[in-house]
């Protein structure tokens, strides 16, 4: 059985030897006695490696077991979502405290003990930031479900103002978490450690260029929050901004996106929302009110007009129609046609864009079959005086009245 002799011996050896005695050198170190460890070290650290991955995913599935077992009896979702969130990193979270646990058995050196110590509480820091960015999107999923059951239930407002602020939010834990885990990581390190020091103790101009330099994207970042926090917009509102009437479709930290009714996108930057007026349709209500004019002669039916309006709200609206708000006004006069408006009410203003047109469409049919209903261009003409002496001045003559439409 051959003797194992450690790194130090060999160097004792080395330093003993006296040159010119002939003696030759001895034969170079085995390979497993590199980082001070012996054969058997490097077996137990490798059975301990294999052991704890075994047995953390043993341990991660009965434990799970029993939490959703757990959870399946109380009617609160979250718990859910934190059994959801740790499948997963509970098991390297596991693994990585039973590998420190196992290298106290094995008695292993300072320095090799240092690095498994080192590479397990870097797996243990990775598997507790999966887990915390898992729970926050399951999390926010969760909240969506459940704004989308409040939205159809009615309460709209208060719907929009959960999901535009869990978006935001969201982002912002997500950023928080990694810069905050990946400090931790790098801190174990003690070279990277000097250099840290090493920019903070310098950091005094370099850092007042950096801040001028990122002024504007530090202000938009605030400006996303601000925005977060008094929620002038939402997702889901119906906006008009920069002339295009849409959809607040995501918002993000430095810009918001809106759905074109065309199906374009409109991109916008955060500031714009605090720094310029634009159109919030949904801001309290998705209630809308919709308008349809049209030009008539001066005598048309102004009531019979009314009551075909209300006929058509009710029977041939499709459902647009809410059955709120209905009326028809007189609302200009020219020296050639009578101006009507017709003012309807729908639940947002998508149904509202669609009712004005089926008001449009049916009662512009219903004016063209009435004698008066569509503009009558009205001429006086008279015919030219002839000779006094030949024929006596001419009568003037109307001419018949021709529709225009």
């Amino acid at each position: 059985m051959v003797a194992s002799i450690s790194p130090a011996a060999w160097v004792s050896v080395l330093m003993a030897q006296t040159p010119g005695e002939g003696v030759s050198p001895p034969p170079a170190p085995p390979w497993w006695t590199s980082w001070g460890l012996d054969l058997w070290q490097w077996v137990g650290l490798a059975g301990v490696v294999v052991g704890a991955w075994l047995v953390g995913r043993g341990l991660e599935w009965f434990v799970l077991r029993l939490v959703v077992r757990a959870t399946a009896l109380t009617k609160s979702g979250w718990d859910d979502q934190l059994a959801q969130s740790a499948r997963g990193p509970s098991r390297y979270l596991l693994f990585a405290v039973l590998v420190a646990a196992g290298t106290l058995v094995l008695k292993l050196p300072a320095v090799a003990k240092h690095g498994v110590d080192v590479a397990a509480r870097s797996v243990g820091i990775a598997a507790m930031a999966w887990f915390v960015l898992r729970f926050v999107k399951l999390a926010s999923r969760f909240v969506e479900q459940t704004v989308a059951r409040e939205e159809s239930g009615g309460n709209v407002g208060r719907a929009r103002g959960l999901r535009t602020q869990l978006a935001v939010l969201r982002r912002v834990v997500e950023v928080a978490v990694v810069l905050v885990s990946g400090s931790i990581l790098l801190l174990q390190f003690e070279a990277v450690r000097n250099v840290g020091v090493s920019l903070l103790a310098s950091a005094g101009i370099a850092g007042l260029f950096i801040g001028l330099a990122a002024q504007k994207s530090i202000s938009t970042l605030l400006a996303g929050i601000q925005l977060s926090i008094t929620q002038p917009i939402r997702i889901g509102d119906t906006v008009i901004v920069e002339n295009e009437w849409g959809w607040v479709e995501e918002i993000t930290l430095t810009y918001v996106v809106v759905k074109v009714w065309d199906l374009r996108r409109l991109v916008i930057p955060m500031g714009h929302f605090l720094e310029k007026p634009f159109q919030n349709w949904s801001k309290v209500s998705p209630e809308i009110l919709g308008t349809a004019e049209f030009y008539v002669d001066f005598r048309t039916d102004v009531p019979a007009t009314r009551a075909e309006l209300k006929r058509i709200l009710d029977e041939e609206s499709n459902g647009l129609w809410d059955g709120k708000v209905h009326a028809l006004q007189v609302t200009d006069l020219s020296e050639r046609t009578m101006k009507l408006r017709a003012l309807v009410s729908a639940a947002d203003s998508g149904k509202a864009f669609e009712l004005r047109c089926v008001v449009r469409e049916k009662l512009m049919a219903w004016l063209k079959q009435q004698p008066h209903g569509l503009p009558m261009l009205r001429t006086e003409a008279s015919l030219a005086e002839t000779d006094a002496a030949d024929a006596p001045r001419a009568a003037p003559h109307r001419l018949a009245t021709v529709p225009v439409e």
